[in-house]
């Protein structure tokens, strides 16, 4: 598995999952025996209370100089860096993005929401222009009903994007949510619901491992 140095979760908008993706990242790429540190680049500093809690490394940093010139530092030092992005666009959004090998943008299904992507995704096509292809780059559906009109609505809405929809789709479950609060990640809970929600992060990661490796 070819795994990227640094691993970015962005979106613009808030609430849509950047934390909890990146949080269950870092633990399940730290399961693979790698050496992992988050980096909480929001200013919420959700994911570093959580990664402290899960007893994994992690580094609290909201200032877009600092944050590019360390990005490289903390990549020399650990196998895979995975940064979660701020709930804006902003200068630190950009630094992320001069800095990943990859970056993930976890939308959710409602129009708002879908509409919100532009942005986001005119930030990645500038920073591919200017690095010659980098980062890698993909939008992945998250806490979505399964089987429902807006899923497909949004399938369809993301077609055209110049940045690819990933096949897997994170659905909407309650373990997800209850997570951060356990302190905990899918991956270590039980139950049937977790079980499910972890297969399905597996292959999410899995796929974005994929799409990193592909030419």
């Amino acid at each position: 598995m070819q795994t990227p140095k640094i691993i970015a979760f962005a979106n613009q908008k808030g609430g849509s999952g950047k934390s909890t993706s990146a949080a269950h990242a870092a633990y399940w790429l730290a399961q693979k025996g790698l050496s992992v540190l988050l980096v909480d680049a929001d200013g919420q500093q959700s994911s570093s209370a959580w990664l402290n809690e899960l007893e994994l490394d992690y580094q609290v940093l909201i200032d877009p100089e600092q944050l590019f010139e360390s990005l490289p530092t903390f990549s020399d030092d650990y196998d895979v860096v995975v940064v979660d992005g701020p709930g804006s666009l902003s200068e630190v959004t950009k630094a992320i993005l001069s800095r990943c090998d990859l970056v993930l943008v976890p939308t959710r299904d409602s129009i708002i929401d879908l509409r919100s992507t532009g942005k986001i995704v005119q930030f990645i096509k500038h920073a591919k222009e200017l690095r010659g292809g980098f980062p890698k780059a993909a939008i992945f559906l998250n806490a979505t009903r399964k089987s429902s009109v807006l899923l497909r609505e949004a399938q369809e809405a993301l077609e055209d994007v110049v940045i690819p929809l990933m096949q897997t789709v994170i659905y909407d479950r309650q373990c997800i949510k209850d997570a951060p609060g356990q302190g905990s990640t899918v991956f270590k809970m039980k139950g049937k619901p977790a079980k499910e929600a972890s297969k399905n992060y597996e292959e999410l990661f899995t796929e974005a491992m994929e799409i990193f490796g592909n030419d």
